[in-house]
């Protein structure tokens, strides 16, 4: 499943690269104003068998295109696992294979763990913050909690799509902790940190959307979630 806003100097490449090894994809486009959707659509034409297209007429944030795409596969298919990535390019559709292989040794969640060393200063501030506070409230939390390149078992799918509450960049941060306070198995694999042309194209604010994450982080702590 792969959440697409404003990435058509990407998209193409990372669907037509995820074709090879995925049998069925899901393209969200939230809402793009760069021509993203038409992208999407083209490739969806030559490819009309396994590439799926869920269009929302306006941006609503990451976290509804997660979650509306997670109830999208549960009501059209049959699958072992599904995997999520980004579609600006800063995830290699290639590793997809190696995040499936914990799933199908008993893992129920599986994150794409990148190194924060190669991170651009602000993101690697933000997320090491987040990780040492998480680690604060749950000690066998994953390190890279921000990492969009992950995969599920259906079980934790249906999970995240009947308890979870679509949003921005904290939805997969929701995503997390309902794995957590229900002792899911959750397997970190690393994977190349890539950050193209120091992130300029990235939609995620290091402040902005850490201020987010840590006020669902609160939440969890003070009982209300």
């Amino acid at each position: 499943m792969i959440p697409c806003y404003n990435v058509a100097r990407f998209c193409e490449e990372v669907l037509r690269e995820a074709s090879i090894v995925c049998t069925q994809i899901i393209a969200i486009d939230d809402g793009s104003t760069d021509g993203t959707g038409a992208v999407l659509q083209k490739i969806a034409s030559d490819h009309s068998k396994n590439i799926h297209v869920v269009t929302f007429p306006e941006n609503r944030g990451k976290g509804f295109a997660l979650i509306e795409g997670f109830k999208y596969a549960l009501e059209h298919f049959h699958f072992d696992s599904l995997v999520t990535i980004d579609g600006d390019g800063q995830h290699f559709p290639f590793m997809i294979t190696k995040l499936i292989k914990p799933l199908l040794e008993g893992a129920d969640f599986v994150i794409g763990m990148r190194s924060f060393n190669e991170m651009p200063m602000r993101n690697r501030f933000a997320n090491t913050v987040i990780s040492f506070l998480l680690r604060l409230v749950y000690h066998r939390s994953p390190i890279d909690t921000q990492s969009g390149m992950r995969a599920f078992n259906p079980e934790m799918v249906k999970e995240f799509a009947e308890s979870v509450q679509g949003g921005k960049y904290e939805t997969e941060f929701r995503c997390l902790l309902v794995a957590l306070k229900k002792r899911r198995c959750i397997v970190e694999i690393p994977i190349p940190t890539v950050y193209i042309e120091k992130n300029r194209f990235s939609h995620f604010c290091p402040w902005k959307d850490s201020v987010r994450i840590l006020k669902v982080l609160m939440m969890c702590v003070l009982g209300k979630l």
